[in-house]
């Protein structure tokens, strides 16, 4: 919870993926590897599938697709699913807390 409310970052990585991912979603998700079970998610989305994760990151309302590879397990997972979308899409995280509570 204290994730989802504070979003920490760390600028300790530099973002690889400037073109297309703020360098703020990026930092986020350093930190979000901390937590168990996102160990992955960084190289995942950097190395493993990054155009997948650009088409994700570029729907218009994100926070109801599915996540690219085995990201796509947190759809019965709603909690850490808004943390992904904390980091990469806060602009939906209103959305995707009334599609949680709801």
């Amino acid at each position: 919870m204290a994730f989802l409310i504070n979003c920490p970052s760390t600028a300790a990585v530099a973002n690889p993926l400037k073109k297309w991912l703020p360098d703020k979603a990026w930092y986020s998700i350093q930190k979000l590897i901390e937590i168990e079970g996102f160990e992955q998610f960084a190289t995942n989305l950097s190395k493993d599938a990054p155009a997948r994760f650009l088409m994700w990151y570029n729907e218009i309302d994100p926070e109801d697709r599915a996540l690219p590879l085995e990201w796509r397990s947190l759809e019965s997972q709603p909690f850490q699913k808004l943390l992904v979308v904390r980091c990469m899409r806060p602009d939906r995280v209103t959305t995707a807390l009334n599609n949680f509570i709801g």
